[in-house]
């Protein structure tokens, strides 16, 4: 990697936004004395300050200070179709007009509806709703400890599934343990002890743990299109072995597919590998860009947290007040049925935009010394992801396969993606996370051509900082 004066470049890009960004900059102020940091989810709150949106339209997003730019964010990759697609804003409008669509406290129509448009494509049994992936791998963990009676799961470094208690740990800390940390203070001294922790695509590892841990391990949960690591697919030998392992062992198989669920085709990534879980978690792109996510899979596990079973094994998987909430329900149906009605015409556009753009950036930074790989597509399992990493990597590393290496220093430089490279993009006008993010139904061949550009322009500005 050619070595950057980071600190001054980053100042520059700092010094940069500030000046074009006097509004945000404001409002910043303003919201810091009622919010903690200025916002409630951290990943929204960058260096210096976060741009607040005014307007957000298909591909594009236009914040306070009236910039315009290309979002490939994109609600956290939740918006297959864009930000506030027609077809969903309109079946909202005509729900609120004829006064539906708030909490009302009753079972309602639409979640069924719902709940059956999943089944059918994931091919689960039963459905239990929720409002958000945190609360939806939580449930599937104290469902499969219930159901196994026992105590400790099985990890993956770098998999995020929320921040709720059994999942803490191992996500993006290196430090001297590897991923093998604990990401939060304020839990249960005996929480770390009842988490081991596995390494992803790494099937001897997988089998030790196994032999080690087997006849103790409650679930194994798995993304096996892993997000916050690194946007990497699963191998298909090692997720053939972790459903041979698991069903070996009586351990429950969980796939989070909270990210991947529905953002390749039409259904969860599991049907890729022919492998079926026995609970999935699903959320984003369930709710059309509202708050819902599942816990789908085998009916006798989920029957645990139905009235009627029995005490000693009944999980308290209430749902809470939102869940099922009838616009949620009712914007995820209009989304659902629009995917699978024009399956083939979406998936492919987006997923040729995405291969475009990973071969694109990686072209044009190679081009200029930089050694950069990209993620998100995989020729074996899935070639046109509409998924994109970027990941800066020291010259000994010549790709990416895991997420040791993603958040790993030593290996990849971090900082550049999520910091640097981000504020220099935002100062081209492009939104991005993780490198670069999802692309939308609504991004257009010109929108990735101008990203590109963009990528140039950048490139040829970090080269001005070389030490």
């Amino acid at each position: 990697m050619i070595e950057l004066d980071k600190e001054r470049l980053y100042a520059y890009l700092k010094e940069t936004y500030e000046k074009n960004h006097p509004k945000s900059k404001a409002f910043y102020e303003r919201a810091k004395k009622s919010l903690i940091g200025g916002g409630s989810h951290n990943l929204r709150l960058i260096d210096p300050f976060p741009f607040y949106d005014v307007s957000s339209r298909d591909a594009e997003i236009t914040d306070k200070d009236g910039i315009t730019y290309i979002d490939f964010w994109q609600g956290h990759f939740a918006n297959i179709l864009g930000h506030n697609p027609d077809i969903v804003c309109e079946a909202l409008e005509d729900l609120f007009r004829n006064r539906q669509g708030l909490e009302t406290g009753f079972p309602g129509l639409y979640q069924t509806e719902l709940a059956e448009v999943i089944r059918r494509q994931t091919g689960a049994e039963k459905i239990r709703f929720t409002t958000s992936g945190t609360l939806a791998s939580m449930y599937c963990i104290l469902l499969s400890k219930s159901f196994t009676g026992r105590d400790i799961v099985l990890k993956v470094g770098g998999g995020w599934h929320g921040a709720q208690p059994y999942a803490l740990k191992g996500i993006t800390s290196m430090g001297t343990g590897g991923l093998e940390l604990m990401e939060s203070a304020g839990l249960s001294a005996h929480i770390e002890s009842s988490i081991v922790m596995t390494r992803f695509n790494d099937v001897e590892d997988l089998e030790d743990k196994f032999q080690r841990f087997g006849d103790r391990l409650a679930c194994l949960i798995v993304e096996p299109f892993l997000g916050a690591g690194g946007f990497i697919f699963g191998r298909k030998d090692y997720i053939q072995r972790a459903r041979e392992l698991t069903e070996h062992h009586g351990t429950i198989l969980i796939f989070d597919e909270v990210i991947s669920g529905f953002r390749f085709h039409a259904r969860g990534v599991q049907s890729l590998y022919g492998i079926v879980p026995d609970l999935s978690l699903f959320g984003k792109a369930i709710g059309g860009g509202m708050p819902a996510s599942a816990v789908a899979g085998r009916g006798d596990i989920l029957s645990l947290c139905d009235s009627s079973a029995p005490v000693d094994k009944r999980v308290k998987f209430e749902g809470g007040t939102f869940s099922a909430h009838p616009a949620s329900m009712t914007a995820g149906v209009v989304f659902l049925n629009h995917l699978i009605k024009n399956e083939e015409k979406i998936y492919n556009k987006i997923g040729k935009l995405g291969e475009t753009a990973r071969a694109g950036i990686e072209k044009t930074f190679q081009g200029y010394g930089f050694n950069v790989r990209c993620t998100g597509g995989d020729q074996k399992i899935l070639p046109q992801s509409s998924l994109v990493g970027v990941n800066f990597l020291h010259d000994h590393i010549d790709r990416i396969t895991s997420p040791e290496q993603v958040w790993n220093p030593a290996q990849c430089d971090p900082v550049m993606r999520e910091k640097i490279f981000k504020l220099a993009m935002l100062n081209e006008g492009f939104n991005i996370f993780h490198g670069y993010g999802a692309v939308s139904y609504a991004h257009s061949e010109q929108n990735i051509q101008a990203s590109l550009d963009a990528v140039d322009r950048v490139a040829q500005l970090f080269l001005q900082y070389k030490k």
